[in-house]
């Protein structure tokens, strides 16, 4: 009877959190190393779950902040924009012309397609009602 009751709680441990017993297998691997030392066995528990970091919470609201706190964000703000602008591939004259080409063609398709889509409901329309 103590034997199945063992048996019990083997199986309950082993089902109870799975992260831990492949944790535990990761632990027992063996990290090669240089060919003159022995092979280390790491002994640390591993821990895929990121800590969460509290951020400092103040209590002041609004009322704390003055106008150069405005200015220094906003000063920041224009010298981020400025060095993320340096790093766009602006397009030269022809391929702006072709785009800009491209944009207007097909404006005028989609233009065409609903001016038929519509011309066509007003005569279903008329029919039924007329």
């Amino acid at each position: 009877m103590k034997k199945a009751n063992q048996r019990a709680k083997k199986r309950k441990r082993s089902k109870k959190n799975p992260v831990t017993q492949t944790a535990k297998k990761e632990q027992k691997k063996v990290s090669p190393g240089p060919k003159s030392e022995k092979a280390v066995v790491s002994s640390k528990p591993v821990n895929n779950v990121p800590k969460r970091v509290q951020e400092k919470k103040t209590n002041r609201g609004k009322e704390g902040k003055g106008v150069g706190h405005y200015i220094s964000k906003s000063i920041q703000f224009l010298r981020e924009s400025r060095t993320e602008l340096k790093k766009v591939k602006w397009p030269n004259r022809r391929e702006l012309l072709v785009s800009t080409g491209v944009v207007i063609f097909l404006v005028l398709v989609v233009a065409l397609f609903l001016g038929i889509v519509d011309f066509g409901l007003i005569k279903v329309i008329k029919n039924i009602v007329g």
